[in-house]
């Protein structure tokens, strides 16, 4: 088996024949119709259903086979960059995703770090909903996150990284009573959430269902940001984690809350994965960072 045997079955995957096939691998048909016998030959399977108005599919076998050859693609650019940064030839690409709470004060830090560090690698950063990114980790479209806990897809090794305390927040001129507030209080109060399904959202329910109070939703925001703009404009008071929130947001009071839990913040990566030179140094990064944060030592 050769590694032009895989790309000629995912070019037929991606083109539908293997005329349209051969064109865009700049060879004719002849080539790819053996190549395909070839790796039939050598696996004992049928890849490809051949014939018909339709063209070319792929099998149930072609398609296995087809997700490998991917993941062998994945893995054969992750050593081309590997060698590349021990060469010094190029700069290492590495990808890197993280919730919109933690965003704040973790990424401007990584880049910081990464700059005095690992000043080679080129980062590119997304900012998403935890199973967004969970997901786009375990499908090898982005190589780790920091995502919130519980993480219950079994193709992802988890790395438990903090606690992030949960804090309420309100309008100057809205009176909570004394601290720690209670839940039953922000129940007399319009509360601004992330939409249902969101892991904040969830746990802040899960609280106020523990102590026995319905919290009035009106406004719906996915946006950590946008969330406290709503409270400094007066729509209602919110719940956010602390590490979201700037030292001092002009208009708004913060203050701690009785009977809801930390929420848990973990890196992922995928089980079958293998993290690239600048992954590693991401990692490292991130994995520096959080425990200078956990010590409270001031972040660069």
């Amino acid at each position: 088996m050769e590694l032009r045997h895989l790309d000629t079955l995912r070019a037929i995957s991606e083109e539908g024949s293997f005329t349209a096939a051969a064109e865009s691998r700049n060879t004719v048909q002849s080539n790819i119709s053996e190549q395909v016998r070839q790796l039939e030959h050598e696996l004992g399977v049928q890849l490809v259903r051949r014939g018909g108005r339709k063209g070319a599919a792929l099998t149930e076998c072609g398609e296995i086979v087809l997700e490998r050859a991917r993941r062998i693609g994945l893995e054969l650019d992750a050593l081309r960059a590997d060698l590349s940064m021990l060469q010094e030839l190029q700069t290492g690409d590495a990808t890197f995703g993280v919730v919109g709470t933690a965003s704040r004060w973790l990424v401007p830090s990584l880049v910081a770090d990464l700059s005095r560090r690992a000043a080679g690698v080129h980062l590119r950063v997304t900012e998403g909903a935890s199973e967004r990114l969970a997901a786009q980790v375990a499908n090898h479209e982005m190589a780790q996150a920091v995502v919130t806990e519980p993480v219950t897809d079994h193709r992802l090794v988890l790395e438990h990284l903090l606690d992030e305390e949960l804090v309420g927040i309100a309008p100057e001129n809205v009176d909570v009573g004394p601290e720690p507030v209670p839940l039953s209080r922000l129940a007399e109060l319009n509360i601004v959430l992330p939409p249902i399904g969101n892991p904040l959202r969830t746990e802040v329910e899960s609280a106020a269902a523990l102590a026995h109070v319905r919290l009035k939703v009106p406004v719906e925001i996915d946006g950590v940001r946008l969330i406290a703009d709503m409270v400094m404009a007066g729509v209602g008071a919110a719940v956010l984690p602390a590490t979201a929130l700037p030292a001092a947001v002009p208009g708004v009071r913060r203050f701690t809350l009785a009977g809801v839990p930390p929420r848990r913040l973990a890196l992922v990566v995928a089980r079958d994965s293998h993290l690239s030179l600048a992954d590693q140094a991401v990692r490292a990064s991130v994995l520096r960072l959080v425990a200078a944060h956990n010590a409270g030592d001031v972040l660069p």
